[in-house]
């Protein structure tokens, strides 16, 4: 989907942007530095894997032993420790050690994390991935803990593949009856979702991460309860409360298995309440049971034994156990490839903790590692093109899981639009900057300066959509560059890897100051494709450095900021089908009944200002509304979310900005349309 290019704000180097503000000369000179050394641009590589780590002050090598455990290949980086792949050398069998890091080193807290993990080795179920054993390595600050699991090597259902239904259903049984284990041990996972699935090579499904876990009766484990941690598209919304509960469990169940089917989560309204009458149709004979199972009270959905079993029914009246251990693992999973015995693992992308950070000793470990690896180590093995992408290389093989694999993205909301950014080899002009802050989540920008202007800005967005037609195309390795018209004041280009599906990125090199742009855009615009195209060739785009704030509108998902109620408003809009833009962090709706469109996005920098701008007050939120802001029949509204400190200690807010603009628009209309939509915002919003 696209959006209407941003207005152009008059900020010095450092700050934050403002994209409603019109340009003007600055009054009072701005510091020419460059960001551009190697401490910020190294946090955007995959971290490497080297002969030799640093764990807790001890230097680990591969081939070391840890307890009866030898070292083989590592480490990946995995949450709140390192995970290391390593031999049982008694057992002779493959196991993965994460080295669990705890608040302090003192001869206390080995004994608390053993504790916790004997209470969660005593369960035992075919379903879940088996803690092993606790091992602790060194004296006083010296000392390292680790954990040792079991290596499930099919990888993890974090795979955008859209399943058969009695597939899911066949999965979704197993996992169901895992969690019905868990309740009556009164443990919540609070973290059920396809990412935490992982499926040996025979098949069989398992739970994974046990890093949310939340203990519902005092007599589970011997620790309290930490701040809890979900994952907002699988939560229920009892969950975003506080208050998880075993039926919560099932709700993010319900919805795994309408991701499994659909490709995509259900929508939500206010109060992150599954809106049942979007429930898609392509879900068939899982229909009734999703429904009941994400409904909004938790007393109403089955528990977690009876969801086992109804779904045990479908899976077995349609087939589906049977037909899953049919499908070649490379098609619906991430694959965990076998470790070698020898050399390390190729570097993989980096790994971010989940959305909240984790404190719970419980389970900072889980199967955390596990799951991690599973995630973490597709698309290994991929040939870089050359340094100048001046010729193709071959395709990989199809054969190859590499090949073809449309997750080159990965989880949506943790790809680094910055890692396919480099502000290296822009030599034409003076200096280079770094700015995460401007427009949406998927974006990031770096800015050619000569003196006190940003000349030229350099954009890389991460798309939700296929790539565009264009007037040339080009394939190098296994990515496909599309050149769109040029236009006269910016250069495009368009980025897919083979294989996705749904999913592309795109590269826009525009023009702040055209008397003083010193190359010509399309060729500024080739430095940055051929930057991004070896990227891709390298594998999964990187993950972000950081997580965002627990608050922020990051974690939100913009097709559910407006319900049906809302969107009657608009008439022959069908709220029921939305064009989600990526991450869920824009959503679009057009009338089939006349020429009208509703936008709606996240924006973050400085709130727009100047002449054209009209600040007010939507509910309890500041606002600006800007008129015309897409042509005459459009209006524009940017509601605050919250305020935040940026880098250089500007200051800066997260914004939800809609547009409503068609035609059939005149005079005030559109500005009242979008404030009347902009209420129904705010009303879904959770709390700054």
């Amino acid at each position: 989907m696209r959006h209407a290019p941003d207005r152009w704000g008059q900020v010095c180097p450092g700050t934050v942007r403002q994209p409603g503000e019109l340009r003007r000369k600055r009054r009072v000179p701005c510091p020419v530095r460059s960001t551009f050394g190697p401490h910020p641009w190294s946090a955007y590589r995959s971290t490497p894997v080297v002969p030799a780590f640093r764990e807790g002050g001890v230097v680990v090598h591969p081939g070391e032993k840890v307890g009866k455990y030898r070292l083989t290949n590592g480490p990946v980086e995995g949450g709140r420790g390192a995970v290391w792949f390593a031999v049982d050398t008694e057992l002779a069998r493959s196991v993965v050690l994460k080295r669990a890091r705890l608040e302090n080193s003192g001869p206390g807290a080995f004994e608390e994390l053993l504790a916790e993990a004997r209470a969660l080795a005593k369960f035992s179920h075919p379903h879940v991935v088996t803690l092993y054993d606790a091992v602790r390595t060194g004296r006083d600050k010296r000392a390292t803990f680790w954990l040792v699991m079991e290596h499930v090597r099919g990888g993890s259902l974090d795979a955008p593949v859209k399943l058969a239904p009695q597939h899911a259903a066949a999965i979704g049984a197993q996992i169901a009856d895992a969690l019905a284990a868990l309740h009556a041990k009164g443990l919540v996972h609070c973290d059920v979702k396809p990412g935490n699935i992982v499926l040996t090579e025979e098949h069989v499904a398992k739970l994974a991460d046990f890093g949310a876990a939340h203990r519902v009766d005092s007599s589970a484990t011997i620790t309290p309860n930490g701040p809890l941690s979900l994952t907002p598209a699988y939560a229920a919304p009892e969950a975003f409360h506080g208050a998880p509960e075993r039926a919560s469990d099932v709700f993010s169940l319900g919805v795994t298995l309408y991701v499994l089917t659909t490709g995509t989560p259900p929508l939500r309204g206010p109060g992150h309440v599954v809106r049942q009458e979007a429930i898609s149709p392509h879900i068939g004979p899982l229909s009734a049971l999703v429904t009941a199972m994400t409904h909004t009270d938790p007393r109403a959905r089955p528990t977690a034994a009876a969801a086992h079993q109804a779904l045990a029914d479908l899976a077995g009246l349609a087939g589906g156990a049977r037909d899953l251990a049919t499908l070649p693992l490379g098609m619906i999973t991430k694959l965990l490839p076998d470790p070698p015995g020898g050399p390390t693992l190729p570097s993989p992308p980096r790994l971010l903790p989940p959305a909240v950070l984790r404190r719970n000793p419980l389970l900072a470990f889980g199967a955390l590692g596990v799951a991690a690896l599973a995630v973490a180590v597709p698309l290994l093995l991929l040939s870089l093109s050359d340094g100048d992408g001046a010729e193709a290389q071959a395709a990989p093989s199809p054969s190859s899981p590499s090949a073809t694999d449309p997750a080159f993205l990965g989880e949506p909301r943790t790809a680094d639009p910055c890692a396919l950014l480099d502000g290296r080899g822009f030599d034409a002009y003076e200096a280079t900057e770094l700015d995460r802050h401007q427009g949406n989540f998927n974006r990031c920008d770096v800015l050619l300066l000569e003196g006190n202007d940003d000349v030229v800005d350099v954009r890389v967005e991460l798309d939700a959509d296929e790539l565009p037609e264009g007037e040339k195309s080009r394939t190098t390795g296994r990515v496909t560059v599309v050149e769109p018209a040029v236009e006269r004041d910016r250069c495009e280009r368009a980025l897919a890897v083979t294989g996705a599906r749904d999913s592309s990125l795109r590269i826009t090199v525009a023009a702040r100051e055209p008397d003083q742009v010193r190359q010509h855009l399309c060729d500024t615009a080739e430095i940055a494709t051929r930057y991004a195209v070896k990227v891709l060739n390298d594998g999964e785009v990187p993950r972000r450095d950081g997580v965002f704030a627990a608050n922020s509108l990051a974690h939100q998902d913009a097709c559910t900021l407006l319900d049906v109620a809302a969107l009657a408003k608009v008439p022959g809009v069908d709220a029921g089908d939305p064009d989600a833009g990526f991450g869920h962090w824009a959503c679009q709706w057009k009338s089939t009944t006349a020429d009208i469109e509703v936008d709606l996005q996240f924006d973050q920098g400085r709130a727009p200002s100047g002449k054209d701008t009209e600040r007010t007050k939507v509910g309890d939120r500041s606002a600006v509304v800007l008129p015309d802001y897409d042509g005459a029949g459009s209006c524009r509204i940017e509601v605050v979310h919250r305020a935040y400190m940026g880098p250089d200690r500007m200051e800066g807010t997260e914004r939800v900005a809609l547009t409503a603009k068609g035609d059939g628009l005149k005079g005030s209309v559109p500005c009242a349309l979008a404030k009347d939509l902009a209420r129904s915002v705010v009303a879904s919003l959770p709390p700054a």
